[in-house]
């Protein structure tokens, strides 16, 4: 306790000092430097000395002038406080006005903690006065802790100086991120002058550009990354420079992975594999060639096999295990899979096992056509099944084409069919050399194929090689026009009950085979037309050929014209042809040229008459006739004596017309035109315009006094030719 008090009255001297000193102090000015900053100072003032590292020494110089009267005495000075600072010069120096001391103050901090000292500098004048100069003087050091935390949940690890930042084990190819905090824990502003990194496995992210500040209290986080490239241990080399201070920090880690390796055994060979990549032995077309696959991990980590898959024609996956399939390191899997190639040729597949990929290659040994077709000047490759177009051909021409079968395998083939897969096609084969065909490795063979269209239609077929198909396209193009044609026989006007014959022939050959048919149509003058007036071999439409490359028409049997019945009625008989082509392309011109036959109206023609009944007193003759204008006026009858009789009134002129018209007009006519039948009674008498009577007296039996009678019948066009009928 009394040396508590003995420092407490000697601190009071000293604030007695300090407050005598005042006014004295007043006549100094206090000027302070530190580096390259220089400022003046009040007496009494605080003072800050900031160090750049522990260790580190920060000098101050203190220099006071002396601006009063007379002579000021600046007596010894004394630096009271921490052993941080120390006074390195500061003699006693009596000064006059404008004369100055300096005082060098030494900050050599041993911690980052602050440190504070006093400097006093007693002064004396020749006025007597006392006082002293006073200043407070706080030194600062920064202090650095590093640590760092593996992302992205790790716990914070302190490191040092010579102390490893060791990342965990990462998979190769991936990356690991550590997070370095570097904090300043001390009193004053630290500087990271410069990073160094080494190692190839190792890099910064989102590096400050330096040299940069640390305030105190604060701190600065640097990103590290750790990506192996292959398995095994990685070290390296983080150098951190501040002012008086590099801190060396290793760097390790090890990159794992699984390492999968893969042999494949085709029968008893092993194949060998480069570059995962593997060529399978020859195999032939249609065959099968077995391939078992073996997956080693030769790595330090386990393989998952999530999915197999194997791409490419003629390559299947078969005895897969189930998947997901974990192999441990020095572990393997085994699955199988095959090559069936259809067709010869080099084959590519690619086998994906997990991440890793494998190039298959596969030769099939057989033959391996291609296929042409040459039209012109023009070469066009086609595929099975394809279609391939012939040029347009007008009907009765034909347009051809070459196709060509190369092997461009790696056998020779034999094709055994070749043909055109529709009957009555209008597509054949030409210049086809003798079947079977053996196709030679590099070698070709070529036929024609002719397209004759027979309409003007699209029209499709198929061509067969074997089993392989070609779809044939063709168009017909329109024929040429039909010549002009023109009728043989009768022209003009016809009698009834005529069989004229009608012929039809071209101007010129056509290149195409004719088809057609001849319509007769008849417009009658009277009440119907006659039904026999028709050809010969019936009906009203008789057809007709007309042979390629001729001209003259073929009817039924083979003859060059077709007879046609006039019939018994007046009227116009038509004759229209049409023709076509024998797939039923119209060739008829748009106004075809006809024939009309003129059957005109003439007088009647009596064809025959007889006695149907008999008696003493009379006769009925029934009498057949044909009016082709269906009319009928009347008909008159002249009977002729018998030797030894005379008769009385022997003409008789009957009237027709209104029973002619009744029986051409009546359905029951209709079957026979102008044909008809008068049956006409007579009765004779004595003494009487119908009967007869002899010299010698009254004759029993009249009717042997007639011996015969001339019939005559009449219309509007004229009287017909008498017929006579003897009597009985």
């Amino acid at each position: 306790m009394p040396h508590s008090k003995l420092l407490l009255s000697a601190l009071i001297i000293v604030g007695g000092l300090l407050g005598t000193a005042r006014s004295a102090s007043a006549q100094f000015q206090i000027e302070v430097q530190s580096g390259s900053s220089t400022a003046l100072v009040n007496n009494g003032a605080n003072v800050n000395v900031a160090a750049t590292a522990v260790g580190q020494s920060q000098q101050v110089t203190v220099t006071v002038t002396y601006n009063g009267g007379g002579t000021a005495t600046l007596n010894s000075p004394q630096l009271i406080g921490s052993s941080a600072f120390t006074l390195t010069s500061g003699p006693v120096a009596n000064l006059t006005a404008g004369q100055s001391a300096a005082y060098i103050i030494v900050f050599t901090p041993t911690s980052a903690a602050q440190a504070f000292t006093n400097l006093t500098v007693p002064v004396t004048q020749t006025s007597g006065a006392a006082g002293a100069i006073s200043l407070n003087f706080t030194g600062s050091a920064p202090g650095f802790v590093l640590g760092y935390a593996i992302q992205p949940q790790g716990n914070n690890v302190s490191v040092s100086s010579g102390g490893t930042l060791t990342f965990p084990p990462t998979v190769v190819g991936n990356t690991t991120t550590a997070v370095l905090t570097i904090a300043n824990t001390g009193s004053a502003p630290g500087t990271l002058n410069a990073l160094t990194l080494s190692g190839a496995a190792f890099q910064t992210k989102g590096l400050p550009l330096l040299p940069g500040a640390i305030g105190s209290g604060q701190a600065l986080q640097i990103t590290l990354l750790y990506t192996p490239q292959a398995i095994g241990t990685d070290s390296g080399t983080l150098q951190l420079s501040f002012p008086g201070q590099t801190v060396t920090i290793g760097l390790s880690g090890s990159g794992i992975s699984s390492q999968l390796s893969f042999q494949f055994t085709q029968g008893t060979q092993t194949l060998p594999v480069n570059q995962n990549q593997v060529t399978l032995s020859d195999t032939p077309v249609g065959g099968t060639a077995t391939v078992l696959v073996t997956a080693i991990n030769n790595g330090n980590a386990a393989a998952t096999i999530n999915a197999i898959a194997l791409g490419g024609g003629g390559f299947q996956l078969v005895n897969l295990p189930p998947l997901p399939e974990t192999i441990l390191p020095g572990g393997s899997i085994v699955f199988t899979f095959t090559f069936t190639p259809v067709q010869a040729g080099t084959f590519t597949g690619g086998l994906v096992i997990g991440g890793s990929t494998v190039t298959i290659t596969a030769r099939a040994l057989g033959p391996l056509y291609q296929y042409s077709y040459t039209t012109g000047s023009s070469t066009n490759p086609i595929s099975p099944n394809a279609s391939m177009f012939l040029a347009t051909a007008q009907l009765g021409q034909s347009s051809s084409t070459t196709f060509t079968i190369a092997n461009t395998g790696t056998a020779a083939g034999i094709i055994s069919g070749i043909y055109i897969g529709e009957a009555n096609s209008p597509f054949t084969i030409t210049g086809l050399p003798p079947l079977p065909l053996t196709i030679a490795v590099n070698q070709s063979v070529s036929f024609g194929i002719t397209f004759a269209p027979a309409t003007v239609a699209s029209t499709n077929g198929t061509l067969h090689l074997d089993g392989t198909a070609f779809v044939l396209i063709g168009a017909g193009g329109a024929p040429p026009a039909l010549p002009a044609y023109s009728f043989t026989g009768p022209q003009g006007s016809l009698g009834p009950l005529q069989q004229p014959a009608i012929g039809l022939s071209l101007a010129a050959p056509y290149p195409l085979p004719i088809t057609g048919t001849l319509t007769m149509t008849v417009v009658p003058d009277g009440f119907t037309a006659d039904p026999s007036i028709q050809f010969s071999s019936g009906g009203k439409a008789v057809a007709f050929t007309i042979p390629a490359n001729t001209t003259a028409a073929i009817f039924a049997g083979g003859t060059a014209s077709i007879k046609l019945q006039t019939g018994s009625t007046s009227g116009t008989i038509t004759l229209t042809p049409a023709f076509q082509t024998p797939s039923g392309l119209v060739l008829t011109p748009a106004a075809p040229q006809s024939l009309q036959l003129v059957v005109p109206a003439t007088a009647p023609l009596l064809i025959g008459a007889q006695v149907t009944a008999s008696a003493a007193n009379g006769i009925t003759l029934a009498i057949s006739g044909v009016s082709n204008s269906q009319t009928l006026t009347q008909l008159a009858f002249s009977f002729t004596a018998a030797a030894g009789f005379t008769l009385n009134g022997a003409s008789v002129t009957i009237p027709l017309s209104t029973v002619a018209a009744a029986w051409f007009e009546s359905a029951a006519a209709q079957p026979f035109g102008g044909q008809f039948v008068a049956t006409i009674p007579f009765t004779f008498s004595n003494g009487s315009s119908s009967s007869s009577s002899s010299s010698s007296g009254t004759v029993a039996n009249l009717t042997i006094a007639v011996s015969s009678v001339s019939i005559t019948a009449i219309n509007a066009q004229g009287t017909s030719s008498p017929l006579v009928v003897s009597l009985p």
